[in-house]
């Protein structure tokens, strides 16, 4: 079989181009990947002579037109993902939108085009907007939309063409996975578990927002670690029903405080130095619209393809640590400094637009 992966080059991209290759050794690969910061050639760089690497744009639609010929699957990837930087102001926003949703047309009708057989799109929980503390419902496929920011608003537009498209025309038979938070290696030091990692291994504080009443890391996410969520998409891709979406989740709900208290103590014992909230953590303004509380249930997926997560998340967790404090690891940390720092400062302009 021949894939095409946009977005190979980041983080979940890279691990299921990995994943992929190391489960169905005889299948073509072709990622499709525009290198901006969340992509790095790094990331694939033991498995280059294994794909075909194409730099375009998923909104280029020559290049779209090009890059699928002969492919039979897309898994579609590539899109703006962070909700800070969807919160820099309208060019940041007008980015989200574009990419996210005329890049994934682009790519559905260029994979109608060329007789692509399927078309998976990696979507978010964040689709679904958030839960009040303590809710004991969770997210599910039925599910109403109710996006809370621009990133999740461009999502939550392209789950809704994506399945528009496959009603009028029928083809490419499309399928849509809606994830929760994932953790594991490769992940740009943007999101908050490789941030604080790298603050950490520097000598310095990791963040932590505060809400309105002065609380801490309240605020609640379910974690997936990345070899699970590939495992997943591996099952949809596979088994899974055209037209049908599958939420795929690791059980592992933890607040921001929680989470941020396991991670010292990994990483105390990692570096024999003592680590506390009150020596090793700033609190910062929260920031706009900040979702309240993620939880998925993934019993579609489970009951229906058979899949589970295999780790729980402290497994996961000090996986995760390991990779980032490991030789490797460390590394690739530091090549990608000049772009951690302009992520930062667009984390910071988002701030100050509260």
């Amino acid at each position: 079989m021949n894939l095409l992966i946009t977005g190979g080059a980041g983080f979940i991209g890279a691990n299921f181009v990995h994943y992929w290759l190391e489960n169905h050794p005889k299948d073509q690969i072709t990622v499709l990947d525009s290198l901006t910061y969340a992509g790095h050639l790094e990331n694939l760089e033991d498995v280059k002579n294994k794909i075909c690497f194409v730099k375009g744009d998923i909104c280029d639609w020559e290049v779209v037109k090009q890059t699928m010929d002969g492919i039979d699957c897309v898994v579609h990837f590539a899109a703006e993902s962070h909700v800070d930087r969807s919160l820099s102001g309208i060019d940041g926003a007008r980015r989200f939108y574009e990419t996210n949703l005329i890049g994934t047309q682009t790519l559905l009708q260029g994979a109608k085009d060329a007789g692509v057989g399927r078309f998976l799109l990696v979507s978010t929980d964040e689709v679904f907007g958030d839960l009040d503390f303590g809710d004991p419902e969770k997210f599910n496929e039925k599910r109403p939309y109710n996006p809370h920011s621009p990133y999740a608003v461009s999502k939550a537009a392209a789950d809704m063409a994506t399945r528009a498209f496959y009603h009028t025309w029928g083809e490419p038979e499309v399928l849509i996975t809606n994830c929760t938070n994932n953790l594991g290696p490769y992940q740009t030091p943007e999101k908050m578990i490789p941030r604080s990692i790298a603050l950490l291994m520097s000598g310095q504080k990791l963040k932590l927002y505060t809400d309105a009443e002065g609380r801490p890391g309240r605020n609640v996410r379910d974690w997936l670690y990345v070899e699970d969520h590939c495992s997943a998409l591996e099952a949809v891709l596979s088994k899974g029903e055209p037209g049908e979406t599958y939420c795929i989740g690791g059980d592992s709900e933890l607040s921001n405080y929680e989470l941020v208290e396991k991670m010292l103590k990994v990483m105390a014992e990692i570096t024999g130095e003592t680590m506390t909230i009150d020596t090793h953590v700033e609190l910062v303004n929260d920031r706009p619209g900040h979702d309240r509380c993620y939880a998925m249930d993934a019993s579609k997926i489970k009951r229906e393809l058979g899949w589970k997560p295999k780790y729980d998340f402290e497994r996961a967790f000090k996986a995760t640590v390991d990779w980032y404090t490991s030789p490797e690891g460390k590394l690739w940390l530091e090549s990608l400094n000049e772009t951690t720092h302009e992520v930062r400062e667009g984390q910071d302009r988002a701030k100050e637009r509260k």
